[in-house]
Parts: C-alpha cells; structure tokens; sequence
C-alpha cells in the first residue's frame, strides 16, 4: 500500500525529534587482506624457530618459537578441548587466527584478527546456535558490525560491547517489525523509526518499547496522528485525522478527546469546546458551515441546553434528543 503521508511524517518528525542514523556495516569488505595477513605473519615468524611444546597450562603447542614461547604461526590445543590456529606473539593470540571452542555453551568458533589474546580488529564470530556476528572488535567487545540470528533475526549498527546490545542501527525480528535509530541502555527503542507488520508506521520516542512522549504514527488505514504518547495511545496535546476525514486537534486522556479541542468533519461541521472521554460534554460551539451555529451546553455528546442561531437573524433555544435531532425549547 502507499504511504500517503509519508514524506509529511519523514519531514516532521526530523524537527521534532533529535537525528539518528541507523549505523549499517559492510564489515566483511574491511576484513585484512591476504597480504596482510602474510605481513603480518612474517613480522611475527622473524627469528622464530619451528617447535613443539607442553606449555606450563596445560596445552599442546605446535609451530613457531622464540625464546621458549609460541611466535609466529602454529597450533594450540588447549586443556579444555578448545583449538587455535593462527599466529602468536609472546606466547600470546596476535594477529590473524581460528579458535574453536569446544566447552562454551554460547561460542562455536571465531575467526579474524587478535590483540593480546582477546579478539581485536575484523573478525567473525560464530555460535552453538548458527547465530553469527561480523564486524570490529575492541579487546573482545563489538564496536560495529551484523548479527544474523538463528531465529531470522538481524541487527546492525553500532554496539555497546555485547552482540545482544545494539546501541544505534538497524533491527528485524522473524515476525517483519523493523526499527532504524537509538537503543537505551537496556537495549529497548528509545527514539527512532519503526514499522510494525500489520502496517502501522511510527516515528519519535520510545519507553519499555512502547510509543513514549512525541512521535508520528500512521495506521495501515490511512488514521494519521502528531503529539503525545504515552504507552502506545494518544496523551496530552495532539492533532489525530482519522481515516473518514474528520480531524481532531487538542487534549488526549487515554486515547481520547478530553478537555478542549477542535473538531471538524469532512462536511464542513466543527466543534470547538470541551470533551469527556471522546464525547462532547461541556461549553461549546457548533458551526454547521452553512451560516448557523449553535452554542450552549453539552453532556455525553448531545447538546442539553443552548441558543441555535439560524443564519438569517433567528435565535431560538434548542437542544438535542437521544438521537441527536434538532428540537426548539
């Protein structure tokens, strides 16, 4: 279906919301190229001799040496089962290299670049699950880069250390709802774009996932609404155009007109006063927009008691019955 006003809510919500920008990665392209895995490799392997070696913790170390440590290429087995391939430097991880773990319940394998023995650069992670992460590692915490979960689950952007912690990007369930902007620190939409998938578009703030202060949203059936939320309904002051035309602007309490506001309809009659739970009830005025108006008082949506001013210089008391008929006192 087209998004009718989707360029009105895309141009409001940029001055009414502080800019996000979703964070995607193409992070394989900027993966180290075989030369520089070859650079570095030889930088490691210099005066590094060929060995094999029972370490002091346990694991079977097998390839370059120097002064007694693994430097350069080799392979280590380690104690609990778990497997590396790669380079070394001071015995340590270091630079580009494969370990498999064995006895994590969580992690299956990652390949790409070390520092020190934590993951350091570019690099892919793998999980028991299928689960996989690529992107840029700092001392073994995502900075940017891609989830694709198992489960059909994507998230991409930048990170707050964990892949489970999205901090500003994209976001795709398996069930089709999609988020572009900020996360809390809880991991929860805090200001951004969503799109849910039974149609419905929002744009502003969040709290606990739900429409939270100010946003935008518009409903698959064409129902447009500006201003305040609060756990996913209208509250405080907003405009709301629903899908037969009519348009409302004014005080929402719990989803509805309460308080003062303006209301007009596509045949050109408004109301202007107050409103109790989405009824008129209260001081107001109706103009009719062909030259007369009503004022008076109202109660559960019906006018009580009033003067209806005809147009062409008649006053006369009125009111309306159960059925909203016109009747004069």
């Amino acid at each position: 279906m087209k998004f009718r006003n989707f360029h009105a809510i895309h141009f409001l919500g940029w001055f009414l919301f502080y800019p996000f920008i979703s964070c995607t990665t193409d992070v394989e392209k900027d993966f180290p190229s075989e030369n520089e895995k070859k650079s570095e490799a030889k930088v490691l392997s210099r005066e590094a001799s060929a060995g094999s070696q029972l370490l002091t913790d346990g694991s079977q170390y097998e390839g370059e040496m120097l002064s007694g440590l693994p430097n350069g290429h080799g392979n280590k087995s380690f104690a609990n089962g778990d497997e590396y391939e790669g380079q070394f430097r001071k015995g340590l991880r270091h630079g580009h290299g494969t370990h498999r773990y064995k006895t994590d319940n969580l992690l299956e394998r990652y390949v790409g670049m070390w520092s020190n023995d934590e993951w350091d650069g570019y690099g892919k992670l793998v999980l028991k699950d299928g689960s996989r992460v690529v992107g840029k590692w700092n001392r073994s915490r995502l900075n940017y880069g891609d989830y694709e979960g198992s489960d059909g689950e994507v998230r991409s952007g930048k990170w707050s250390g964990n892949w489970d912690m999205l901090n500003e990007g994209f976001f795709k369930n398996a069930y089709g709802t999609e988020f572009s902007g900020i996360f809390n620190q809880q991991g929860e939409y805090d200001n951004g774009y969503i799109k849910k998938p039974n149609g419905d578009r929002y744009i502003g703030e969040f709290y606990n996932n739900a429409y939270h202060g100010k946003g935008i949203l518009e409903k698959l059936d064409g129902t447009l609404y500006v201003g305040g939320f609060s756990q996913n309904v209208y509250e405080g002051v907003g405009v709301l155009k629903e899908n037969g035309g009519s348009v409302y602007s004014g005080q929402f309490v719990e989803g509805l007109p309460h308080g003062y506001g303006i209301q007009k309809d596509t045949s050109g009659v408004g109301y202007t006063g107050n409103w109790i739970k989405g009824l008129k009830d209260g001081i107001g005025t109706i103009d009719f927009g062909d030259g007369s108006s009503f004022v008076g008082q109202f109660s559960d949506g019906l006018a009580v008691d009033g003067q209806y001013d005809w147009g062409d210089g008649r006053i006369s008391n009125a009111y309306q019955d159960e059925n909203g008929n016109w009747l004069d006192r």
